[in-house]
């Protein structure tokens, strides 16, 4: 067997660590607030969205700071099938679904997609060193997702 016991237990703590790190992203999503969404990441992380890359924590706050007051929608958000497809010591690199429900003062909306996440945990708390969002669908309810529709 190539890992001692003692390195097969910091790797199965470092994976978990990464996996709760998703919870409590999404459960910033659901309170959006760029003061508490981006000490979530690295100092010198990487995020990559549909609207572009943002690297730092200084640019990652902007781009939340500009989400949250483009969309002021009430959302709750999802995470699916989560998979680890890599691991280095203090680095795990995961994959996820996610999905997220919405209402406005005059809509409802859905949407959903997959991030593609590495991250850092190898200090006391999980941190996204590079997160890629990918946005398969984002509607409003009463325009739906029918292939014709779009």
């Amino acid at each position: 067997m190539s890992e001692n016991l003692e390195q097969r237990i910091v790797r199965l703590e470092e994976i978990e660590k990464a996996r709760g790190l998703y919870y409590v992203y999404a459960e910033t999503l659901d309170d959006p607030n760029p003061d508490t969404v981006t000490p979530l990441f690295t100092d010198n992380a990487v995020l990559h969205t549909p609207m572009g890359d943002f690297t730092g924590r200084e640019a990652i706050h902007d781009f939340y700071s500009r989400a949250f007051a483009a969309d002021t929608s009430v959302k709750r958000h999802f995470l699916t099938n989560s998979r680890v497809v890599a691991y280095d010591p203090g680095e795990v690199r995961l994959l996820s679904y996610f999905l997220y429900t919405g209402r406005g003062d005059d809509s409802s909306i859905i949407g959903w997609g997959t991030y593609d996440d590495l991250v850092d945990a190898s200090g006391p708390e999980p941190l996204f060193k590079e997160k890629t969002i990918d946005v398969h669908m984002g509607t409003d309810l009463s325009v739906g997702w029918a292939k014709g529709a779009l």
